[in-house]
């Protein structure tokens, strides 16, 4: 059966919003401004460079992932068109009427286990490390979102592959969504319903370039309102040694909030041999892995 959502904008951040001038660029105004308890205003001040030109405005970060990412195989393209409508999260992102639709319900998601944990990965890749925690985690439910369609159809590929294998043995726990995810989490992922956040080998991109790296202080706030109160886990991995430092400077730096804590723990569901982490090894690069809990506002 086809998992549709019907999704929009939270108040304050409309995804139909009007543009006005203002001295050297154009802002977006959204047509539902008014700051909520619920949803407060989107922490601009903790990018670490706003985007101030170019289309959608409503999103000012600059994108955390390269455009391309090579062509769609004829499995691919066959597995989109067979596997999507089972697999797939369907993402509308506006709503008639001029107010936003509801966030994701993800226990209308997953219908056959809507208590189950929820854990979302952040740019999966070729779905391996998702296949991975699905299948060491059966009590939990997985949603992987990534933007390059050739990764989605090879992770929609690995979801059929391991139904097949399972036969009667096969629980249903992982879905997909091709998006942005820091809109994603922006906007569509319900409160205080995350157990787990993942972000494996994220494009590390220079030290110039630092502000288009993924793990900073404006993610860390946008997902902090979605962990769950009993204390979610954020799982991060890099073979890239600046890449490293930065993310224990970003996430010392939270620690010192008050609001997370470092914790010895294994990664969730991780053999350790996924493409990256081998490719790593090759090269002769370190791994790092980090795990943080969110103990809330201080």
């Amino acid at each position: 059966m086809r998992v549709a959502a019907l999704l929009g904008a939270a108040p304050g951040i409309a995804s139909h919003a009007r543009r006005c001038r203002t001295p050297g660029s154009i802002r977006w105004v959204a047509a539902a401004h008014a700051q909520t308890t619920e949803d407060p205003a989107v922490p601009e001040d903790l990018l670490l460079r706003v985007r101030e030109k170019g289309a959608h405005l409503d999103r000012p970060w600059s994108l955390t992932y390269l455009r391309n990412r090579g062509k769609v195989t004829r499995a691919q393209k066959e597995a989109w068109r067979t596997l999507w409508p089972q697999y797939g999260i369907d993402v509308q992102t506006h709503a008639g009427g001029g107010g936003p639709p509801p966030r994701l319900d993800f226990r209308e998601v997953f219908a056959d286990r809507p208590e189950a944990p929820l854990a979302l990965e952040v740019g999966f890749g070729l779905g391996h490390s998702l296949m991975e925690m699905a299948a060491a985690h059966p009590d939990k439910n997985f949603v992987g979102v990534e933007v390059h369609k050739p990764g989605i159809g090879a992770a929609l590929q690995k979801i059929q592959a391991r139904r097949d294998e399972l036969g009667d043995g096969w629980v249903d726990n992982v879905r997909v969504v091709r998006m942005d995810a820091l809109w994603l989490v922006r906007d569509f992922i319900p409160r205080e319903s995350l157990s787990d956040v993942c972000v494996y080998f994220p494009d590390p991109w220079s030290d110039a370039q630092a502000h288009r790296r993924i793990v900073n202080p404006f993610l860390l706030a946008l997902i902090e309102p979605c962990m769950a109160k009993t204390g979610g886990r954020l799982h991060l991995s890099t073979d890239d040694d600046s890449y490293a430092e930065h993310m224990f400077r970003v996430m010392s730096e939270a620690e010192s909030s008050g609001k997370w804590e470092k914790v010895d723990e294994a990664l969730l569901g991780r053999s350790g041999s996924t493409k990256y982490e081998e490719r790593g090894r090759a090269l002769g690069s370190e791994i790092r892995n980090f795990c943080y809990r969110y103990v809330g506002s201080p």
